[in-house]
């Protein structure tokens, strides 16, 4: 396995209304997105890099999704589904850019 680093919001981290689980997901996902904050990283990598079992790992990361932290693209082949998509969409929720909004 070659060495890396990701780029982390501080925003979300320092979120109280976040898990610690899903600060640890939204950490890794971090990891191997690229440019465009985009990655598909199998569901097993990230049970295994993230130590938590299925079920803890599905409750944590569907809070990320709900918050729309991370967005969640399934792709199809065919009539099946295959692979996921996670685009990290953080950066976007600035507090200032909504402060201009207003």
């Amino acid at each position: 396995m070659k060495g890396g680093y990701g780029k982390v919001d501080r925003a979300i981290i320092e979120d109280p209304t976040l898990t610690p689980e899903s600060r640890l997901i939204y950490a890794c996902l971090a990891c191997y997105a690229d440019k465009k904050r985009s990655c598909y990283p199998s569901i097993e990598t990230l049970i295994k890099v993230s130590g938590m079992s299925k079920t803890r790992f599905y409750k944590h990361m569907d809070l990320l999704v709900s918050r729309g932290i991370v967005e969640k693209i399934k792709l199809k082949n065919g009539n099946l589904y295959g692979r996921n998509i996670y685009k990290l969409c953080d950066f976007s929720r600035n507090p200032q850019n909504k402060e201009v909004e207003n």
